[in-house]
């Protein structure tokens, strides 16, 4: 994926934005932007190659995102093998909100700000991108 074109996007005054890149499609959704940060909602991304195996997968990318500590202390809420879905969220909320990341079928990452939207850099947006769409291809 190329987080600099999300990026060329969002300065462009974009702040709803699907892009796909080979066989992986992104979601963005922004409440502002100016030229050094935005307020981030949501983040998404979906593979069109499912994992041979789902669980495993599921597990090494909770795992994965739990050690993205820079943005905010997460931890894993639940672990549902029945929709082979994970909910991880904010280890601790504050008064503004807090960080949900919903993992499904090994083939989505989903990113998003609860209450108050997220205030990142775009330096830390393309690093969460970056990381967000390795994460999504973890077989």
């Amino acid at each position: 994926m190329d987080s600099k074109r999300l990026l060329e996007r969002i300065e462009n005054g974009n702040l709803k934005l699907e892009d796909e890149f080979d066989g992986m499609t992104v979601h963005v959704e922004l409440e502002a932007a100016d030229k050094l940060g935005m307020l981030l909602k949501s983040i998404r991304f979906d593979s069109s190659r499912p994992p041979a195996r789902v669980e495993a997968a599921l597990r090494k990318q909770a795992a994965a995102i739990v050690e993205l500590n820079y943005l905010e202390d997460l931890k894993v809420v639940e672990v549902d093998g029945s929709a082979n879905a994970v909910q991880i969220r904010s280890q601790k909320p504050s008064k503004e909100g807090f960080t949900e990341v919903i993992l499904r079928h090994g083939t989505s990452v989903a990113l998003e700000r609860r209450g108050s939207a997220l205030h990142i850099s775009k330096q830390v947006f393309e690093r969460l991108s970056d990381d967000l769409e390795r994460i999504c291809l973890i077989p």
